[in-house]
């Protein structure tokens, strides 16, 4: 039996789709044949971004790429912004979604465990641990995905989770919540399946202002001893780790490290 391309034809939302590993994993899901859908916070970026991936895949007819902007930090109206994207998306649960990638998260101060406040605290989960549970209670209701192993949600964590760096308390227990979330949400959604990638160093426009800010002497001592690759990953690398849980209708529950090795250094 030949060998199906198992993203063919299958619809594609992303979350963060519009920088950095997101981004990636839009082009990855186009080269496959699929129709993507990528949101972001402000309309005017999700338009160039649209119109970018258009031009990438001239072949392609300009519907398999759409894009609808979201604010996820507005946590008072969140549900209902989410709502109105999902709406858009599946013409009223008309033509459902196969898989979500949440990769969306916002710029907030990773604070020193010596000035910590309760508000630092709250504000890391603001986007993105409110904003997964939330879109998975809206797929949860079978009007904008199919109930089916067939489809998937795919959410990131990070490798500090599992090893922090120093004064990543904080930031680890973000992700630590995020990879909790995932395996409670794969037994709440059964049968749709729903996973995390946990990525280490991308090279994404984070990135790039770290590399920028600390110098290429600091930036290539970090890039050397950071992995047992001695290079940064890139956003197609870490695309290829969603694709995988979008193409494997048996994976679910699961995290997916891809971070050059970073554990065994």
């Amino acid at each position: 039996m030949a060998h199906p391309n198992r993203l063919h034809n299958t619809s594609l939302l992303i979350f963060g789709g519009t920088s950095g590993i997101g981004l990636g994993i839009a082009s990855m899901a186009l080269s496959n044949g699929a129709y993507v859908t990528i949101s972001g916070s402000t309309p005017a970026k999700v338009a160039a971004k649209v119109a970018e991936l258009q031009s990438l895949y001239p072949t392609l007819p300009p519907e398999h790429v759409r894009g609808y902007a979201c604010d996820l930090a507005d946590t008072e109206n969140l549900e209902d912004n989410l709502r109105e994207v999902f709406e858009k998306v599946t013409e009223g649960g008309e033509r459902k979604v196969d898989h979500v990638a949440f990769t969306a998260g916002d710029a907030v101060k990773l604070p020193k465990l010596a000035e910590v406040r309760v508000e630092d605290v709250l504000a890391g989960f603001k986007v993105r641990l409110l904003s997964a549970v939330m879109i998975g209670k809206l797929l949860s209701t079978g009007r904008y995905m199919p109930a089916s192993p067939r489809s998937s949600l795919t959410l990131t964590s990070g490798t500090n989770t599992l090893k922090p760096l120093p004064g990543w308390a904080v930031g680890a227990a973000w992700g630590a919540a995020i990879e909790g979330l995932g395996r409670g949400l794969a037994v709440d959604m059964k049968p749709i399946r729903v996973n995390v990638v946990a990525p280490g160093a991308i090279d994404t426009p984070l990135l790039q202002k770290f590399k920028a800010g600390v110098g290429e002497e600091v930036e290539k001592r970090f890039r050397e001893e950071g992995s047992l690759m001695g290079v940064w990953g890139s956003v197609q690398d870490e695309a290829e780790a969603y694709g995988w849980f979008m193409r494997d209708w048996f994976v679910t529950g699961a995290l997916a490290e891809s971070n050059g090795g970073r554990m065994l250094v």
